[in-house]
């Protein structure tokens, strides 16, 4: 049997000599396990199909429980992602992320959504690289049931103005005056993650969101995002 999925490649893992077994997170079935000949040899047709970023419309065969790419027709390689440290980190952040939360065979139009924009976004957009992985993040976290709440104080429901406090376990922030639990956060950083769809912010500000959710991820979710990880260590190591 043969059908057409739309998909974007999250990992692509070497097979043998000139195969590889492919992660193709796709808007019909959610993520699928398939591998795909011959594309290790120089003059393969479906080399760009075994890329990871690789946006396509995949031919895949099945026959019992085994999935095979037979053919692609390209929607976007996000090539340019590839050319710059900071996007390609970005970006293998957001593959990264599908590829730990979702489960396989399980439809997510909503996320595959997520996915194909905040890629065009990151390859083709104005904005800068870390406000469109910390948009995608946030609300990519909601997706999966790990969403953060920016609102207002968790407790008492007033707008927080001073000083603010995080808390892992719920994911939410609270006022000073009903602080129980958790551990004070820059106020700028806090405003950068709550009002990141409607301002622009310093970078230092951006990365100390992204370490927060970081830290989040680790300590809620119990998973590490090792690109998550590279991308904030190499902002550092440019900044001094």
């Amino acid at each position: 049997m043969e059908k057409k999925l739309n998909g974007i490649v999250l990992k692509s893992v070497n097979y043998g000599e000139n195969d590889a077994i492919l992660n193709i997170f796709t808007l019909e079935e959610g993520i699928i396990s398939a591998k795909i000949k011959g594309v290790k040899k120089a003059s393969a047709k479906l080399k760009f199909a075994s890329q990871p970023f690789c946006f396509a419309e995949f031919i895949i065969a099945e026959k019992g429980d085994k999935k095979s790419v037979i053919n692609a027709s390209l929607h976007d390689g996000f090539y340019s992602l590839r050319e710059n440290f900071y996007a390609f980190y970005a970006g293998s952040t957001m593959l990264e992320f599908a590829l730990k939360f979702l489960s396989q065979s399980v439809e997510n139009k909503e996320m595959f959504l997520l996915l194909s924009k905040s890629l065009n976004e990151l390859t083709y957009g104005k904005e800068s690289t870390e406000k469109v992985l910390i948009k995608f993040l946030l609300k990519a976290l909601s997706l999966s049931g790990y969403g953060l709440y920016f609102d207002r104080c968790v407790k008492c429901g007033c707008e927080i103005s001073g000083r603010v406090f995080f808390s892992v376990q719920t994911g939410a922030f609270a006022c000073e005056e009903c602080l129980e639990e958790g551990f004070e956060i820059y106020f700028n950083t806090y405003l950068a993650l709550k009002n990141i769809e409607k301002e622009d912010f310093d970078k230092e500000h951006l990365i100390n969101g992204l370490k927060l959710i970081s830290y989040y991820l680790r300590e809620r979710a119990e998973v590490e995002i090792k690109s998550l990880k590279e991308f904030i260590e190499i902002e550092f190591f440019n900044k001094n």
